[in-house]
């Protein structure tokens, strides 16, 4: 029977392959660009988008999406701001979007419709209050999640049919894919006892207070967390479920964790982790203890969210929780080789400043 099995699906392989390819070619020979976007609507556009507007906030989730697509290149591209406080990507990349104004990430649905953009891309958060009434006005628009592996699993192939590049699309999925399985097998080669148990905290500072926050459970930072085969210690503690809740000291120090990763998305860690290695009242944790409260890492944007590099916080994570189980992996590398194969990114010195920017984001660690 087993036998029959492996023929049979052998036998399949090539017919699957087939029907993709037909589902390729049949994208590429019609008459539209569509798709259907995060919040269920579909999209038809008669022409190719040329002249594309990424709006509102959080527009580098969107942005990161469409710059893994060749065609970007070619776009008369207007952003928002997307500096998190480490630095710009896009015009790192690209630098000739220093050279128009960006769009105000509060602008209003009346100029965003004023730009008379061939496509608005956004997040889909802002459905309600930006999407629903560019439909009124006959704007084209199209929404992106992309808050968990899943939402990119699902909205990058629909983003490959808008700009029918089905190929792309299905090629950046495999790319993360060789980095996301070896990680999922050694994951499930951890048995229960042998599971570290991981907090991720983000850190941030009101009136010289230091405070910190815990994600909620579905989104992607708890699910990195538990796929390198480790214990979100904080899940099923943040009731407010849409947005990081505050965590006191007396419940961190309840779940007592192995590691502690420290999260900054708008600033460097380091003084956030000076801070609790610098504390009487953290030197008690375990893992302040044992030097396992650590500062997650960086180039021009945090890798531990839901942007393109999430992979790259994925593997890095992966080694920091099990050092011993990832020898082989050099982040160093794994760094160069993401812009490289993601954003097609071959400039040396770029590659060379991203890099060093990772490297200087994670030596606070062996200070």
């Amino acid at each position: 029977m087993k036998l029959r099995t492996f023929w049979a699906i052998l036998f399949m392989i090539p017919t699957l392959l087939f029907a993709q390819g037909q589902a390729e070619q049949t994208i590429a020979q019609s008459d539209f660009y569509m798709a259907t976007d995060a919040n269920g609507r579909t999209l038809k556009l008669s022409e190719k988008p040329n002249k594309v507007l990424v709006a509102g906030k959080a527009g580098n989730m969107p942005a990161n999406a469409l710059f893994l697509f060749p065609e970007v290149a070619q776009m008369d591209l207007t952003l928002p701001k997307t500096d998190q406080g480490l630095g710009d990507f896009f015009s790192f990349i690209r630098p000739s979007l220093d050279e128009k104004p960006r769009i105000n990430q509060n602008a209003s649905v009346e100029e965003i419709a004023s730009t008379q953009s061939d496509l608005v891309l956004m997040k889909a958060t802002h459905f309600q209050s930006i999407a629903k009434k560019l439909d009124n006005l006959g704007v084209p628009n199209f929404t992106m999640n992309l808050e968990t592996y899943a939402d990119w699993q699902k909205e990058i192939p629909e983003l490959g049919k808008l700009l029918k590049n089905t190929a792309r699309a299905n090629e950046i999925l495999s790319l993360y894919d060789e980095r996301l399985n070896p990680i999922e097998k050694t994951a499930a080669s951890i048995g229960e006892s042998e599971k570290k148990s991981v907090l991720i905290i983000q850190g941030s500072m009101t009136d010289n207070t230091y405070s910190y926050k815990i994600a909620p459970d579905s989104w992607m930072q708890t699910w990195m967390a538990e796929t390198i085969g480790a214990k979100a210690v904080w899940k099923g503690a943040n009731e407010a479920a849409n947005g990081w809740s505050t965590v006191s000291f007396e419940q961190i120090a309840a779940w007592d964790p192995d590691v502690i990763i420290l999260v900054s998305y708008r600033t460097p860690s380091d003084e956030y982790l000076s801070a609790i290695y610098n504390s009487p009242v953290w030197s008690t944790l375990s893992a302040v203890k044992n030097k396992q409260v650590i500062a997650s890492p960086y180039d021009m944007m945090n890798y531990i969210q839901p942007v393109s590099s999430w992979i790259l916080g994925l593997q890095w994570m992966a080694k920091e929780v099990y050092p011993t189980r990832y020898m082989d992996m050099d982040m160093t590398e794994q760094v160069a080789s993401f812009y490289k194969d993601f954003y097609n990114l071959t400039d040396p010195e770029k590659l060379q400043t991203l890099v060093g920017l990772y490297k200087k984001s994670v030596a606070v660690n062996s200070l």
